[in-house]
């Protein structure tokens, strides 16, 4: 009776070291798989973070870029859809500078041969103001006794180098209004020269929005994060998952 009280008491405990064991292993193995799944989240976390790091646009850079070339700042932030109509405006403001300076000059120097040719004055070495005078007068000596009369002495031109005497009024005013035209040209200049300064101001402008945009995007979409939740005894009782979407 002795032995069988013994053999059921072997048994009974043998059940229970088992059952203890099983129950010790799952718990073992929910915790790996835990531990395994903390793992796996922070690790696509961290790629995730990689990727936005690398995706991520300098707002400075573009915004240089842009002043520096409009256009320049959205190929830097891959916008080009939008860089494109800078870089055009660009592109068509140099060419109108460009375009009447060349225009300006060719009426400039059309104006002073045709004022050589019909007041004897020599071109070479002569300044605008020079040429203002030779459209005012219709000689050098009228000139001459003009700035006499008004006590301007230091304004007078030597008559040797200086010279010239219209063959007649017409033609005096044809070369004046010439070079008065040709003025208005370079003059007209500053207006694409305005244009390249606020092509580059609202290029620089829109390059920064865009590329905030860009950064907000390449963070956009679900991200997940992970919280281990501890109960009261302060162990681990769970995995929170914080899906965080980025607008």
């Amino acid at each position: 009776m002795f032995k069988k009280i013994i053999f059921v008491f072997v048994f009974v405990f043998s059940i229970q070291s088992v059952y203890s064991q099983e129950n010790t292993d799952n718990s073992f193995n929910k915790k790996q798989d835990l531990t395994d799944k903390i793992l796996k989240t922070n690790h696509k976390d961290s790629i995730e973070k990689k990727e936005y790091v690398q995706n991520k646009k300098n707002p400075a850079i573009s915004i240089f870029l842009s002043l520096l070339l409009p256009g320049a700042g959205h190929f830097y932030t891959g916008r080009m859809d939008v860089g494109k109509y800078f870089l055009v405006s660009e592109a068509a403001c140099w060419l109108g500078v460009i375009g009447l300076d060349l225009y300006g000059s060719a009426l400039q120097n059309d104006s002073r041969t045709y004022a050589a040719e019909h007041s004897g004055l020599t071109k070479n070495g002569k300044d605008d103001n020079y040429f203002s005078n030779v459209g005012g007068f219709d000689n050098i000596y009228l000139y001459n006794n003009d700035k006499l009369a008004k006590g301007q002495w230091d304004q007078l031109y030597d008559v040797n180098t200086n010279y010239w005497n219209w063959d007649n009024s017409t033609n005096r005013n044809d070369f004046d209004l010439q070079r008065k035209k040709s003025i208005r040209t370079y003059d007209t200049r500053i207006i694409f020269a305005t244009g390249l300064i606020v092509n580059r101001i609202i290029s620089a402008i829109s390059a920064i929005i865009l590329t905030n945009k860009v950064n907000s995007n390449s963070s956009s979409g679900y991200r997940i994060n992970s919280e281990l939740i501890r109960n009261a005894e302060n162990k681990y009782d769970g995995l929170k998952l914080n899906f965080i979407k980025s607008f």
